[in-house]
């Protein structure tokens, strides 16, 4: 396709070369997406914060932690990724039960000059209730609802049902809510609850829960 274009005479601009490279990289052909790279840079190309979060993403498929930090920090040629190539490495770290880097990641992002959105607030979320981190999840929840974002319904029902699980009905208090709050407790939620709580050992402190939560 790139050779095509050439004998075209259409102009190879970054988004095309970002496009080679992350489905070279992909494929699974590094030093092909490396040479690609190297061909941009000697035609002129200057790269933007895309070619930043493909170099990111390659670096955490290798497990090459230090390299995907070090394009967070210094960019490419002074470009900087955006929060897209956070979202990667973050998603990274919670994958490989790294939470606690992932959650130290997070926090610094504003001092980074780069605002989490929706995705980031959702992959912390997702990997800090995957790990069992439920009092840390809950203040990532609490964050969420109160900036408007609204958490996947799959992982709230599991997080809520995990909460039962265990018996922690303080925290499942804030919890719900929180979520009463921001109009985020949905009937599965509330099914999950219900059904649940009734299973429980503690039933004394379920149904001082779910009478608060009803008088509320």
């Amino acid at each position: 396709l790139k050779d095509e274009m050439v004998r075209n005479n259409l102009r190879l601009d970054v988004v095309v070369y970002n496009t080679l490279t992350s489905a070279v990289f992909k494929a699974g052909k590094k030093g092909l997406g490396y040479r690609i790279l190297e061909e941009m840079k000697s035609g002129g190309v200057k790269p933007d914060a895309v070619t930043c979060n493909v170099l990111i993403g390659e670096f955490c498929r290798e497990g090459n932690l230090v390299e995907a930090y070090r394009v967070l920090d210094d960019g490419v040629e002074g470009v900087k990724p955006d929060v897209f190539g956070y979202n990667v490495v973050i998603g990274w770290l919670c994958k490989e039960g790294k939470w606690r880097e992932a959650d130290d990641l997070f926090r610094d992002m504003p001092r980074r000059q780069c605002v989490p959105d929706v995705v980031t607030y959702r992959t912390v979320f997702d990997g800090l209730c995957q790990w069992m981190q439920f009092e840390e999840a809950g203040l990532v929840l609490e964050e969420m609802v109160f900036k408007g974002y609204v958490p996947c319904s799959s992982s709230l029902n599991e997080f809520v049902g995990r909460l039962c699980q265990e018996g922690d009905f303080e925290l499942l208090g804030k919890v719900l809510s929180g979520l009463g709050g921001g109009f985020f407790c949905n009937e599965n939620v509330w099914k999950t609850v219900v059904s649940l709580v009734c299973k429980s050992e503690k039933l004394s402190g379920a149904f001082e829960l779910l009478d608060a939560l009803v008088l509320a």
